[in-house]
């Protein structure tokens, strides 16, 4: 039973470092979209009013996308990284229990 335990500490490590890891992934955002202003083809440099409207409207509605990825992107990563967290808990309860009973008999 003396070659169990390591087996139970390697678990809980691979466990906790994809916590970690997700944990991490769960801090980055998308940045947000940005329309860079550029010369019109016939290079008067006069912008279509109605064009520009819909490019505000367009990066408006595309951020708020873009909000709503973040917030559901960091919300799935950290409910891994508790769910990472309690499986590497288990694994060194496991370990324990495993001592404990086996000092036992």
């Amino acid at each position: 039973m003396a070659y169990l335990y390591p087996i139970w500490l390697f678990f809980a490590a691979f466990f906790f470092y994809s916590a970690y890891i997700h944990w991490r992934e769960g801090a980055q955002e998308i940045r947000p979209f940005t329309i860079r202003e550029r010369d019109t083809p016939q290079g008067d440099g006069k912008v279509d009013p109605m064009l520009a409207e819909a490019n505000k409207q367009f990066v408006g509605e595309f951020n708020a996308y873009l909000g709503g990825m973040n917030r559901l992107y960091k919300s799935r990563h950290r409910s891994a990284a508790i769910g990472y967290i309690l499986a590497g808990v288990i694994c060194l309860l496991a370990m324990v229990f495993m001592i404990f009973m086996g000092s036992a008999v």
